[in-house]
């Protein structure tokens, strides 16, 4: 009874802290108390030794599930980061395909059925196992689709009637009704042990202002809006990353390496595999090149305009270059990691 009785006036006090804080702009007391509500404990954590628990400031669970089996902790993982991704598209527009927590098809094209199919050809590989996040309602339509491969998890603003009986035919696939989660300012935790790092969430809303043209030619309306698509969708692939893009459609995507130059690779071989490309393409990176030998194996791969954030040394070196091959050079002011 005690430990319910402190556990429960901690939990009040903490409500009380945080909104203190909040009124006075404090992002960083002293003392940080967290409070959040147990929704669900899990089979296990990221691998079958592992504990693991799912946990929200709010007391239900704003992602509805609404079939399929129980909610993994790498479920619950890949859903946050696809639903990340999606909430960055414009409303109600959009498809994300998420593998082990990184995008490996995004499309934002305004038909969702055309957005759907773009982000699957993009990597139709790694989509096999996937997580989809629809910005938008499911229709019967797509749903027919969506049941020709393997998913773990299908997420969207909503399923209509003839989608759900369709998708709930296969009775393990997760389905969530995302249409209550909304992200205004996200806090971001990585804790270990006693130790934890805490920062915000990098949502920085793109527009044309945020970037800086520094070649001699210059992009057209279609590739600088594709160029903002492409650079918005690297900042969600883990770092090193470099998104190609075609169309407001994700062509090829490499992440997660130490390597800059292995990372443009990765992206150059799954386009060159998996796309059917008919319009310019574009590449973002989600920080400077280091030397010109990735700028120079994207322009060599097809890609006609480039973006990257500002800061290298050799940052004359590269603007030199895509004058040379007569390529569109925009420059970043924010640099984009993620961890």
């Amino acid at each position: 009874m005690s430990r319910l009785a402190f556990t429960e006036t901690a939990y009040y006090d903490a409500v009380i802290s945080n909104y203190f804080n909040k009124l006075n702009n404090i992002n960083f007391p002293k003392r940080k108390i967290l409070y959040t509500n147990l929704i669900e404990n899990l089979r296990y954590g990221e691998n079958p030794h592992q504990l693991g628990a799912f946990y929200s400031q709010n007391k239900k669970n704003k992602l509805e599930q609404i079939h399929g089996k129980t909610l993994s902790y790498n479920n619950y993982n890949d859903i946050l980061a696809a639903i990340t991704i999606s909430k960055s598209l414009p409303k109600n527009i959009g498809t994300v395909i998420v593998k082990h927590g990184n995008p490996c098809g995004v499309s934002a094209l305004k038909n969702n059925l055309d957005s759907y199919k773009s982000a699957l050809e993009t990597d139709p590989i790694s989509a096999f196992g996937g997580i989809v996040s629809c910005n938008y309602k499911v229709t019967q339509k797509l749903a027919l689709m969506l049941n020709k491969i393997f998913l773990e998890v299908v997420v969207a603003n909503g399923f209509d009637k003839k989608a759900l009986k369709i998708l709930k035919s296969k009775k393990n696939l997760r389905l969530i009704d995302s249409s209550k989660i909304s992200f205004n300012k996200v806090w971001k935790f990585n804790s270990l042990d006693n130790f934890t790092l805490m920062q915000s969430e990098d949502k920085k809303v793109f527009s044309k202002k945020d970037f800086r043209i520094v070649s001699k030619r210059q992009p057209s309306k279609s590739q600088f809006d594709n160029l903002i698509f492409a650079f918005n969708v690297c900042r969600y692939a883990k770092s090193n990353a470099i998104v190609l893009a075609s169309n407001k459609s994700t062509i090829g995507i490499g992440s997660g390496q130490p390597s800059r130059l292995d990372s443009c690779e990765i992206a150059i071989n799954k386009m060159n595999k998996f796309s059917k490309i008919n319009n310019e393409i574009v590449a973002a990176s989600d920080a400077f090149f280091p030397f010109v030998d990735g700028i120079e194996k994207l322009v060599q791969s097809g890609a006609s305009a480039i973006v990257q954030p500002a800061g290298s040394i050799r940052d004359k070196e590269i603007i030199k270059f895509a004058n040379e091959t007569n390529t569109v050079l925009v420059f970043s002011k924010t640099r984009h990691f993620r961890h």
